[in-house]
């Protein structure tokens, strides 16, 4: 089964998304520009001005796939095509932050996985690891008042408050 994918071939997000799909059997992978999207075959004809509204919406960093003719965005891709049972919540940070997207693995009100798209990827992947198997109340106490020089807010602090 073909899969087109709009986004950044090197982000975080796509780059576990594409792991997902192929997990699930879905190895023909290609990748669509954002550029060439009114053009290419198939994705003005299925309603791409929605989704082209909302991947800029989003700073262009969360990707949308494309499988027959059916569009799902981050979210609705991982929770069709990825583990079962986790549910997956997706929001766009404060633009004070390094971050343009986190998405958050949730099961049981533990964290399964954090990914930062556009932070620091040495700190997005420490933090990932320090509050895997956390409760979420647990990792909102200790991130909510974390500062980031004089932004007013950090990564950490804008898990939290998405959490």
């Amino acid at each position: 089964m073909a899969v087109e994918i709009l986004g950044n071939k090197e982000g975080r997000l796509e780059q576990r998304l594409v792991k997902q799909l192929k997990g699930a059997g879905l190895n023909e992978i290609t990748w669509v520009s954002p550029d060439t999207l009114e053009v290419h075959d198939g994705w003005r004809e299925d309603g791409s001005a929605v989704w082209r509204m909302q991947y800029e919406f989003y700073h262009q960093i969360l990707p949308i796939a494309r499988i027959h003719t059916y569009f799902y965005n981050f979210k609705q891709a991982m929770e069709k095509f990825g583990p079962k049972g986790v549910e997956w919540k997706v929001w766009t940070p404060s633009p004070a932050v390094c971050s343009k997207a986190i998405a958050v693995a949730i099961k049981d009100d533990v964290i399964q996985e954090v990914i930062m798209e556009g932070s620091c990827m040495g700190f997005s992947n420490a933090l990932n690891i320090l509050v895997k198997g956390m409760e979420i109340s647990r990792v909102v106490q200790l991130l909510q008042n974390v500062p980031c020089q004089t932004r007013g807010t950090s990564c950490p602090q804008e898990l939290a408050r998405g959490l």
